[in-house]
């Protein structure tokens, strides 16, 4: 910005470079009365404290009530789509930027089709309709080195198992879950740990939230089961608290859920977003499997596949079961559980010896009452307000980049 002042210094004229090619003119502040230079501050302040408010008011964290959900539409995206270079698909994670009114959508391909990724994408809602999903851009999720993450089959012991992802607007950065790796066969152990990870928009690493006690993998029949970790994180209290869920129990924590089996314990982490430091851990009882799986395999789950606060001390739970034998359906439900009064159970090492006080829940929505067919959700976020005033409430499939499934994105819309 150059500026010159005039032959009479009354005004200074400043001339604006670039784009706008503009000329302003603008009082020469020490020239005018105490009166009008007063005037000034107060409209300085004004204008200041105006755009403070403005931007409190722009990262503020939706928060709302639920009574109920009613069912609006459903869109299917082409399978396994193309984009940059990429194969579109298993998208485990979405979450809604308001301010720019995009989304963001993780896959949990881990480097094995494209490299770890986040995609970002425009979901076009029309008379209570979803009217296009149009992916708009990719970004790879890089290493604390700033490299991408290798091809799995090449290496294995750097696995990006993404699940969820969650945007903070305050900080304008992203958190991803990885559930990391667990392999132990013929003699041979690859263990990759856990991770909750700060990225940029742009894929830069940025930091890590320590993992608590009893949380890490090992080669025995202790800490987290494999693919059962972190598979949903929420925002909560403005964005200054973090809620991550574990799919399904601990090893110390007793079982799985199985048919005829409603006793099975996991655990939502409460963590301080700034310190980053684990404050709370909750009890979460699992349904039982509503089918009986036709082989008894470890493939057969019941557990927490993501998580999302309603408010302050509300959280939506959504519970995902699959059976073997029954292939083409995913079992999904939606839960609402308080944890107002919740128990406190971080220093609690194992459920098996210290039975624990779960968190109240209360079925919310099944899907199975919209009688169409149900895959592999597992991503939900709050999308933009509905014509009515009313919260709509969108979800997505992870669509395993099976030839079979579906990759299906619904509209909800919440009643207060």
């Amino acid at each position: 910005m150059e500026t010159s002042d005039t032959t009479e210094n009354k005004f200074r004229v400043t001339h604006i470079t670039g784009a706008q090619k503009s000329i302003l003119l603008q009082p020469k502040y020490s020239d005018l009365k105490p009166v009008s230079q007063l005037l000034i501050v107060y409209a300085f302040l004004a204008v200041v404290l105006s755009s403070c408010s403005a931007t409190r008011y722009a990262a503020k964290q939706k928060e709302t009530s639920i009574s109920s959900i009613n069912f609006l539409d459903e869109y299917v995206m082409p399978l396994n789509q193309s984009f940059q270079q990429t194969v579109v698909g298993g998208l485990s994670g979405i979450d809604y930027d308001p301010a720019n009114n995009q989304y963001y959508l993780i896959s949990d391909d881990p480097s094995q089709l494209s490299p770890a990724r986040i995609y970002t994408a425009q979901i076009g809602i029309k008379d209570n309709k979803i009217d296009t999903v149009q992916v708009t851009g990719v970004t790879f999720m890089l290493q604390q080195n700033g490299k991408q993450y290798p091809q799995y089959r090449s290496d294995k012991t750097l696995k990006a198992d993404g699940e969820s992802v969650r945007y903070n607007p305050r900080l304008k950065n992203l958190i991803w879950s990885n559930e990391g790796e667990r392999l132990l066969k013929n003699g041979d152990t690859i263990i990759v740990q856990p991770a909750l990870t700060f990225i940029s928009t742009t894929g830069k690493f940025l930091d890590t939230i320590p993992m608590p006690a009893g949380f890490h993998f090992t080669k025995t029949e202790s800490g987290p089961r494999k693919n059962a970790l972190f598979e949903g994180l929420t925002y909560a209290d403005n964005y200054q608290t973090i809620y991550a869920s574990l799919e399904e129990p601990l090893y110390q924590d007793g079982p799985q859920a199985a048919f005829e089996f409603d006793k099975a314990l996991t655990r939502i982490l409460k963590f301080d977003a700034v310190t980053k430091q684990n404050t709370a851990q909750y009890a979460y009882n699992l349904g039982a499997m509503p089918v009986k799986p036709t082989v008894e395999n470890d493939w057969n789950v019941n557990g927490i596949s993501e998580i999302l606060a309603v408010n302050n001390h509300t959280l939506l739970v959504m519970e995902r079961a699959w059976a073997k034998g029954h292939d083409d359906h995913t079992f999904i439900k939606l839960f609402l559980v308080d944890l107002n009064g919740a128990e406190n159970e971080i220093n609690n090492q194992g459920f098996i010896q210290n039975p624990p006080k779960p968190l109240k829940k209360k079925l919310l929505f099944d899907f199975d009452t919209l009688n169409r067919h149900i895959d592999n959700f597992e991503g939900i976020t709050f999308g933009p307000k509905l014509p009515n005033g009313h919260q709509s409430l969108i979800f997505c499939v992870d669509n395993n980049f099976g030839k079979t499934q579906t990759q299906q994105f619904f509209l909800f819309e919440v009643i207060p």
